[in-house]
């Protein structure tokens, strides 16, 4: 199993079903159809979870950077309210 290491060096088992939640409320913000969602969640979770599957430990900027490409190339709507909401929780 793959470790994501925080900014703050700690680390924590990646969790597929943790991305398909971040990815499903990313869509439902950019009020992308419940139908799309699902293929949507589907894609980018399976995607990202193969790009990394043999991995022992990936960044939790590399992996962001890899979710956010996989849906920019599905939902420009949804990676805007990915960002929207890390802006708001930064601050």
């Amino acid at each position: 199993m793959t470790d994501v290491v925080k900014r703050n060096g700690k680390k924590q088992k990646f969790s597929k079903a943790k991305l398909e939640k971040s990815v499903e409320k990313a869509a439902k913000e950019a009020k992308v159809s419940a139908a799309h969602i699902k293929t949507l969640v589907k894609e980018i979770s399976e995607g990202v979870s193969a790009a990394i599957g043999g991995r022992k430990s990936i960044k939790s900027a590399e992996l962001r950077r890899k979710v956010l490409d996989r849906l920019g190339r599905r939902s420009k709507a949804a990676v805007a309210a990915w960002r929207r909401y890390d802006k708001k929780r930064r601050k």
